[in-house]
């Protein structure tokens, strides 16, 4: 197959790395000249010199032969040029653009069939929106993804010095008799992420993925030392694009919002834009501020200004305070692993976020979904389990299943019903599996499964 990607910034270079990886044929158009000598170096693709809007560039870049097109510059325009180019001159497939302006929201006719024919949108800051509603959903999580309808999500904690966890194995826990029953998925470690087996235990400053279900729980989030108080009252500093879009989907939830902005002509577009939220215009952010709007009661903060560094500062400020959950936009995909370590509860990137959404795109042709999650190197998988496959028909336990993948939940077909597997658990055919597993894993997954996951 062959994919061209206009744009190698940071979304379009994980892109192509990730392909590349999968000996998928890469086309990369890049206007940035030192920027296309770097990245002949660096990956096993064909880097080519020039504009996303050049029909010149972009035939140079195979695109009469590509089977899948990929635009996302950091100019809204070059990208539906691209796609429009790609349109005229080749029946390419599949057609993926980046748009982030607003005002592409009221003609979204333009992008159906009969005129450019793009099969998907992505929008770097309403996906990272997403991601931390998804991480709203969960108190106290750090990282949260939900699948199948949001039947099942799996969420990410940090494990703390008096959590009853800590020095037990996951044998132990499942038997200690709390009356709260849960499954482990996997532990990230010092950057590390580990599949965990029985004797496995869990560390102080581990943090250990759940598998939670659309039910109340409040008894798991307990037991795992989490605020299990649900979300209603949110600060919101920045009133950037994704502080906009946040704060419209949490008024949609009935959630109380304070938003706080620098710009007062901002303030004032916002003001007339949200509906439910209070809008509160200062210059700087400081303590004063925090605490005179009493930061320590709202039940989660969230920096998503447009100055990173100024997020991850007023974050560790507002958790300095006392407040119970704090999230944090960053852009640096070198810091994210580092902002969570001082004491960020979560951290997205919407670059990140936006590559796991057009690899989960790309990928479901064959699958229900593919998730990746943002900062660390693992994805959930949802898949049907088919009569020919060696899921099916045996317990868990006898299913001969690579070390770095685990089945997180089971969906019993026909019914609904969302189970929590153990090792006796018996998959039936037509029901959906989670599988949750390293990126590495997905080959030795493919054999077990039988439906092969030729993504494309």
């Amino acid at each position: 197959m062959s994919v061209l990607i206009v744009g190698a910034g940071d979304v379009g270079f994980m892109i192509a790395k990730r392909l590349t990886e999968e000996d998928i044929d890469v086309y990369i158009v890049e206007k940035d000249e030192a920027k296309v000598a770097k990245l002949t170096q660096m990956l096993d693709a064909q880097v080519i010199w020039g504009s996303g809007s050049s029909i010149k560039t972009l035939k140079k870049a195979n695109i009469e032969h590509a089977e899948m097109l990929i635009a996302v510059t950091d100019s809204d325009e070059v990208n539906l040029v691209a796609s429009f180019i790609a349109g005229s001159f080749s029946d390419i497939p599949t057609k993926i653009v980046r748009i982030r302006g607003k005002e592409y929201e009221s003609s979204k006719k333009i992008f159906e069939k009969e005129y450019l024919d793009i099969d998907l949108i992505i929008n770097p800051e309403l996906e990272a929106t997403r991601t931390i509603v998804n991480i709203l959903d969960i108190p106290g999580s750090q990282d949260a993804v939900s699948v199948a309808d949001g039947r099942i999500r799996l969420g990410g904690f940090k494990i703390g010095g008096n959590s009853p966890l800590i020095n037990k194995n996951l044998q132990e826990i499942s038997m200690a008799g709390t009356g709260v029953s849960f499954l482990i998925t996997a532990i990230l470690r010092q950057g590390r992420l580990l599949i965990p087996k029985g004797s496995d235990q869990i560390l102080p400053g581990d943090r250990v993925y759940i598998v939670l279900d659309q039910e109340d729980n409040r008894d798991i989030l307990s037991y795992l030392g989490s605020n299990a108080r649900p979300t209603h009252n949110v600060m919101i500093y920045g009133g950037s694009i994704t502080g906009e879009m946040l704060a419209e989907q949490l008024e949609k939830k009935n959630m109380n919002i304070k938003l706080i902005e620098h710009d007062e002509k901002r303030c004032i577009e916002l003001s007339e834009k949200l509906s439910r939220t209070t809008v509160l215009n200062s210059p700087t952010m400081n303590r004063e501020l925090l605490e005179t709007e009493r930061v320590a009661h709202q039940d989660a903060f969230i920096a998503v200004s447009n100055d990173e560094e100024a997020n991850i500062l007023s974050a560790l400020l507002a958790k300095r305070i006392g407040n119970p959950h704090v999230i944090s936009l960053v852009n640096n995909i070198d810091y994210i692993s580092l902002v969570s370590d001082i004491g960020v509860d979560a951290v997205v990137n919407p670059r990140m976020v936006a590559v796991a959404k057009i690899l989960q795109f790309i990928r479901k042709g064959k699958i229900f979904s593919i998730t990746s999650l943002s900062d660390i190197e693992a994805e959930v998988v949802e898949v049907e389990a088919m009569e020919t496959s060696d899921l099916v028909e045996r317990p868990i336990k006898d299913i001969r299943w690579p070390r770095d993948a685990i089945i997180a939940g089971v969906i019993r077909g026909g019914q609904g019903r969302v189970i929590v597997p153990r090792g006796d658990t018996i998959i039936d055919p037509g029901d959906r599996v989670i599988i949750f597993a390293k990126r590495g894993a997905m080959p030795k997954v493919e054999q077990v499964l039988s439906v092969k996951l030729n993504y494309f």
